[in-house]
């Protein structure tokens, strides 16, 4: 009376087969989502300035004057203009 019961034993094939299908699918959903999304939004890309050409627009802005806003009265001094302007008004 002492039969132990055995367990028919089953191979891991169907299983693993089963786990590796279930991530394809899964993959496959995300990866065609995601990239029809991306896709359809239409975002523009942005057209980033060469080195030379931001060096040159940020040396344009530091040493010209420009008028910023007519109505306000606001305009771009050079920098060195403005740090004199400043250290005058300060010794004051």
């Amino acid at each position: 009376m002492s039969e132990t019961a055995q367990t028919p034993s089953r191979s891991a094939l169907p299983t693993a087969v089963a786990i590796l299908g279930s991530l394809l699918i899964f993959y496959f959903f995300i990866s065609f989502t995601y990239l029809d999304s991306e896709v359809e939004s239409g975002e523009p890309s942005l057209e980033r300035p060469s080195l030379a050409e931001h060096q040159a627009n940020a040396s344009d802005k530091l040493s010209n004057y420009s008028v910023m806003d007519v109505s306000a009265g606001k305009v771009r001094l050079p920098i060195e203009r403005a740090k004199e302007l400043v250290v005058s008004e300060n010794s004051k």
